[in-house]
């Protein structure tokens, strides 16, 4: 799964290049490709042993695993730009989900796309007969706004958002906070409004998806579009002085313009910044005999049941996640901690599936602890991105928790290191 071929496996980082880019995740590729685009020379260094940051998949035993239940929002305006999505070969989920109530799953998903559809979102008694309206018309003003439905200057908390539009509490416990708190990492609905209303924007434009082989094929399809010979992995940068790029391994590559697109905490460290927090994740995956259900759709459970905010039937979805005759279930959801909470989740699945749950086979489970950046409401969606006159930073962390915001920071960071030459 890993991008291994002959541009990772040059001897030693040349020492001088018109661009360095440090970290080969999203941000990091989007950088390289848009310099590359645009004519310039340009190396990767990347600590990892490769592409990917934090969008990085395992093979184990037949199983697909993603490092963390991820997914990408196919409607996400900055995708196009660097990413073939015909090549990845999607698998989308169901253009819906599904909520728990009264002891059991009933799934919403766009009335038009079958009759079961239509009964369920019908029959559910998650979304009242107002709460409908008032979905309707958030999905009305959100796919006519222009200017992603609220400013800056009116976000607030989500919970707020949703309290101002009158949404009934069981719907905000059933629908929205483990819908919106599994996406924004956050504990409850405190995360913004601002990026909640952009999130569900591109999930009513677009499925949500994963490749067949897994979320690490975005990064690798990125970095096979770069010159061979350009990403560098397993090369840690021990500091940046200027425009010299000084290697653990004592080597110094000397560029005209560095980009830092690395996550906010190492980004720190080589800057001599500031640390910030960020959202964590944990997640577990687990085998069975057989899939719990046929449902393609996210399973969302309230808060107040346990740590599972997000249930998902991978190999429902992707059938190539799971080996023939075997299913793959992840479970996830926010964390404070390094905790993984496996214990409670183990006893949550049950209580949702049933006895068969305590038959699954734990594959593999762990923390993403900076999963995303933090970001709170009323924080700027693009904030500074030079650091000096040599060092430019690109990131999630300057734009929004997100692959949008990560592919967005790269190719403007790139931008500004072209214009500032």
């Amino acid at each position: 799964m890993d991008f291994q071929d002959e541009r990772t496996s040059a001897p030693s980082p040349p020492s001088e290049v018109e661009f360095v880019v440090v970290g080969a995740g999203l941000a990091g590729l989007a950088a390289a490709l848009t310099l590359h685009r645009a004519g310039r020379e340009v190396l990767i260094l990347e600590r990892d042993e490769s592409v990917g940051g934090r969008v990085r998949t395992d093979l184990e035993d037949g199983y697909v695993l993603d490092r963390g239940f991820q997914v990408l929002l196919t409607a996400y305006p900055e995708v196009a730009r660097h990413i073939d999505l015909d090549a990845l070969d999607l698998r989308p989920f169901v253009r819906g989900v599904n909520v728990w109530e009264n002891g059991s799953f009933t799934e919403l998903s766009d009335p038009r796309r079958s009759l079961t559809a239509l009964v369920g979102g019908l029959r559910t008694q998650v979304l009242t007969t107002r709460d409908r309206v008032r979905f309707l018309k958030l999905a009305v003003r959100l796919l006519t706004s222009k200017n992603g439905f609220l400013g800056r200057e009116d976000d607030c908390s989500t919970g707020e958002f949703l309290e101002t539009l009158r949404f009934s509490d069981r719907s905000i416990e059933k629908l929205w906070e483990p819908l919106l708190s599994g996406i924004q990492l956050t504990p409850s609905l405190e995360g913004s409004a601002r990026l909640a209303c952009l999130i569900l924007r591109c999930l009513l434009v677009g499925p949500a998806a994963v490749p067949a082989r897994g979320m690490q094929e975005i990064p690798n399809q990125m970095a096979a579009g770069l010159p061979r010979g350009s990403v560098h992995v397993g090369v840690e940068v021990e500091k940046i002085n200027g425009s010299e790029v000084f290697l653990s391994t004592g080597e110094v590559t000397a560029a005209r313009r560095v980009i830092v697109a690395t996550e906010q905490p190492a980004a720190a460290r080589l800057l001599k910044g500031e640390s910030f927090e960020g959202r964590a994740q944990w997640h577990a995956y687990f085998s069975a005999t057989e899939a719990p259900s046929k449902s393609e759709a996210i399973h969302l459970l309230p808060s107040v049941q346990g740590p599972c905010r997000n249930i998902a039937i991978m190999s429902n979805v992707a059938p190539e996640y799971a080996p023939q005759g075997s299913a793959l279930i992840v479970a996830a959801g926010p964390t404070s901690g390094r905790e993984s909470h496996l214990v409670e989740a183990r006893e949550h699945l049950v209580h949702v599936f049933g006895h068969q749950a305590q038959s699954w086979e734990l594959i593999k489970q762990g923390i993403v602890e900076h999963a995303q950046p933090m970001f709170v409401p009323g924080a700027n969606f693009r904030r500074q991105i030079q650091s000096d006159q040599q060092i430019v930073v690109a990131g999630d962390h300057r734009t929004t928790p997100s692959i949008q915001g990560a592919l967005v920071s790269g190719r403007l960071a790139a931008l500004e290191a072209i214009r500032e030459q």
